[in-house]
């Protein structure tokens, strides 16, 4: 849908805000920005006890509202929305799919979920992905196991949601390859095991149920 056009913007925002000071910006152009004023301004609700994660993530805020704002780009289009930067997101993407640092250890069970975020980012970017194919093949092979379902990492207990996205990251490098690697046989009695009587599905088997 494209985004409503106006001379004369109309906004909620607190006089002095970041909101109603971008608002007011772009009102003297005759525009309001594309992005919704949700993602502009700091939460609406907060809670009054503080921890180390409260800080973290107020930090984060402050840190990433400049660029939602559009004050952290030098330029932006005619709707407040800042140009995306197409090589730079790729060449971040790639490196992902690379070798990691140290610190990524602690990530090693949510592996397929790396490929399959990277992977995404690529092809929507209309990069091609299909030369991800071998390696891709060759990481996750040994994460599927022989009862079924795809592990986080080598030697872990297939997960619901780690099938999920090597299943999805093997569907978009594509390839008879790619496909054949998958177990079916075995995937659909993991999958059945995994149902319950109230129709849901655990995670893992003996896991929690979830929604995903």
């Amino acid at each position: 849908m494209a985004a409503t056009v106006t001379s004369e913007p109309q906004t909620s925002a607190v006089p002095g805000s970041r909101e109603s000071s971008l608002a007011r910006d772009v009102g003297d152009a005759g525009l309001v920005p594309s992005i919704p004023s949700l993602f502009t301004s700091e939460p609406p609700i907060r809670d009054a006890l503080a921890t180390d994660s409260s800080q973290v993530q107020d930090d984060t805020v402050d840190e990433c509202m400049p660029f939602l704002t559009g004050y952290g780009h030098d330029e932006c289009n005619a709707h407040g929305i800042p140009p995306l930067l197409r090589d730079r997101h790729a060449k971040f993407l790639q490196k992902q799919l690379g070798k990691l640092p140290s610190m990524f250890k602690s990530a090693d069970p949510s592996r397929p979920w790396i490929f399959y975020w990277c992977l995404a980012g690529l092809s929507l970017l209309g990069e091609d992905v299909a030369e991800y194919r071998s390696r891709l093949i060759e990481t996750v092979r040994p994460m599927q196991n022989e009862t079924g379902g795809f592990a986080g990492g080598f030697g872990q207990t297939s997960h619901l949601a780690t099938t999920y996205a090597a299943v999805l990251s093997l569907a978009l490098v594509g390839g008879e390859e790619a496909y054949e690697l998958v177990d079916r046989r075995s995937m659909w009695k993991w999958l059945s095991s995994l149902k319950q009587p109230d129709g849901g599905f655990q995670m893992a088997v003996g896991g929690e149920e979830d929604v995903r």
